[in-house]
């Protein structure tokens, strides 16, 4: 990823905390196939373990019949192992819904000043690099699967209003029969970085100016851009000086 020094975010705990905000990641992978085009990408909702390894874990599922996962599963069988670990390493991205485009006219100060203006976009991204090891089938995945899926569940739960569902309230043999339609995955996370454009390197006018119009939009991408200015705010005089320096 391209990230300015003035947009980075370098604590891997806020970077852990984003990922658990916006867990849905795009996991991708360059795995030769004959058949198959190499790069794939699939939007898989992950549970991260901050304490384990380096950086951290994730897990998650990807349904069997996906182009990807039948090249994991072809990777796996190859090499004669039901739980396989990817040769290369993968990349997921997680991105915040409170992305937008910024019109030239919310800058206020410097287009009265000179006019030097030009549309930017603002939004907050974290990616993740790791070692990929796939629960692909027999007694090992089933245990994984069994677990990943009522991790995932009981997280998400949590976040939406009234009595927790739980997997248990499904019977066992429908459950058993949707483990085996999808394959399990275990990223050990080796890297991990976040770029957070949320106009701190702007002029003070013309920051007060993009911060009052997403104000004015009374949404919630809007307001939660607002927050994400108000949040990194703080070292934007510091930064502006270093822009000018």
């Amino acid at each position: 990823m391209y990230i300015r020094p003035v947009h980075a975010e370098l604590q891997v705990g806020k970077l852990h905390d984003f990922v658990r905000a916006w867990p849905l990641g795009q996991f991708t992978t360059a795995i030769p196939h004959p058949t198959i085009d190499t790069l794939q990408t699939t939007h898989i909702p992950w549970v991260l373990y901050a304490d384990e390894g380096e950086f951290g874990v994730l897990r998650g599922h990807m349904a069997r019949a996906n182009p990807q996962a039948k090249q994991i599963v072809e990777a796996a069988r190859a090499a004669g192992e039901a739980v396989h670990e990817l040769k290369d390493d993968a990349l997921v991205l997680f991105t915040s819904p409170h992305n937008a485009y910024v019109s030239p006219r919310l800058m206020t100060a410097t287009k009265k000043e000179n006019g030097k203006v030009t549309p930017t976009w603002v939004f907050g991204a974290a990616q993740v690099y790791g070692r990929v090891t796939a629960y692909t089938t027999g007694s090992e995945a089933d245990a994984f699967l069994t677990q990943q899926v009522d991790a995932l569940t009981r997280q998400q739960e949590a976040t939406v209003p009234g009595k927790p569902w739980t997997v248990d309230e499904a019977p066992e043999s429908y459950n058993a029969r949707l483990r085996k339609a999808i394959i399990g995955l275990e990223i050990r996370i080796t890297k991990i970085e976040g770029r957070f454009k949320f106009s701190q390197d702007e002029a003070d006018g013309d920051w007060e100016g993009i911060r009052q119009g997403f104000k004015a939009e009374a949404t919630a991408v809007g307001d939660g851009i607002v927050k994400e200015m108000e949040e990194r705010g703080a070292e934007r005089p510091s930064l502006v000086a270093e822009r000018a320096a």
